[in-house]
């Protein structure tokens, strides 16, 4: 988040790790944080050295090495290959294959970005990476509900289309292909996904179900900016943050409460209802940045927006903490 704040202009320490952001966010700290959930449960030792490389990268990169940080990124992908290829042998399904077809996405990204030295090239398929694992694990919860076989084909249907665009020249045709895969993929997790059900209940659940629908809202913004901001002023930058910060980042808001306490081994799922203000600030920051880069007005909105978006996530992760010690405290004795 320094790196993404000192891009955006501010002086803030880690001047190095400026021109890095992108790799530091998506491999040093989303890459590492879902490996690191998957291997935990195959309580096999060898398999940490993934998530470990890929959490040392941003030191790395810090320190200035950048060739060095992205090999370990790429070994950091092999590996993670590797952990979902182990849970396919325990079981074929296809939910696990859209998230080693994911897994195989960022490990591709990272070798372009070590051949061509250039982010843009990397984006697309760092942007596979974090839709196909977000996919996979929605679709996991579909076995919950009434979702016929025909839908989820649909759905890896969809998933192969927006893959055929990356793999085509992305920064041409390839866009308008992702672009049309995406706005369809949202339209169906919006349709399909548990946030029909959960809407409508108290605490935790409707939470989850409320940072699903702005992520899924923000997939779909995605998708029609891929096809109309191809050749705009400031359109990468749009791109680039309405994906990450709109529907990632609302991604992990919502499964926080669930997915970080069962990493650490405990029973409980925190919530308090601030968690709502975290989550406005965030779409709040994003909505400010897009319109900056819109109107083309005043950039300053751009420098305050991210000030926005790391208070929001930092004031989450802190959040998460102190309510995780609270119900571990509250919880009753075994």
């Amino acid at each position: 988040m320094l790196a993404g704040l000192g891009r955006l202009g501010w002086s803030v320490p880690v001047p190095e790790a400026y021109a890095h952001h992108g790799a530091i966010m998506v491999g040093g700290f989303l890459g590492s944080l879902i490996a690191l959930e998957k291997v935990i449960p195959l309580k096999k030792p060898l398999f940490f050295i993934g998530p470990f490389l890929s959490a040392a990268s941003i030191v790395v990169f810090i320190t200035g090495y950048f060739q060095e940080a992205v090999i370990m990124l790429i070994v950091a992908g092999i590996v993670f290959m590797a952990v979902y290829g182990l849970y396919l042998r325990q079981q074929y399904t296809s939910y696990l294959v859209v998230a080693v077809v994911g897994a195989a996405c960022w490990t591709v990204g990272n070798v372009m970005l070590l051949w061509e030295k250039f982010y843009p090239m990397a984006f697309p398929w760092w942007m596979a990476f974090l839709l196909f694992t977000i996919v996979s694990e929605r679709l996991e919860l579909t076995k919950f509900l009434p979702v016929t076989q025909q839908m989820k084909r649909i759905l890896l249907a969809l998933l192969a289309f927006f893959l055929v665009g990356v793999i085509t020249p992305f920064h041409s045709a390839g866009t308008y292909v992702s672009g049309m895969a995406m706005v369809c993929i949202s339209v169906w997790l919006l349709r399909y996904d548990v946030i029909r059900i959960t809407l409508h209940k108290q605490g935790l659940a409707r939470f989850t179900a409320t940072a699903l629908l702005i992520g899924y809202f923000c997939l779909l913004l995605q998708g029609i900016f891929l096809m109309t901001l191809n050749n705009a002023s400031l359109g990468y930058d749009i791109t680039v943050h309405t994906f990450f910060i709109g529907f990632v980042f609302s991604m992990i808001f919502a499964h926080g409460p669930i997915i970080l306490p069962g990493v650490l081994g405990l029973m409980v799922k925190p919530y308090h209802p601030l968690f709502y203000v975290t989550l406005a600030g965030l779409f709040f920051s994003l909505a400010m940045r897009i319109a900056a880069n819109v109107t083309l007005i005043d950039f300053s909105w751009r420098a305050i927006s991210g000030w926005i978006s790391a208070g929001s996530i930092l004031l989450y992760f802190l959040m998460m903490v102190v309510t995780t010690i609270k119900a571990v405290r509250d919880a009753p004795a075994a």
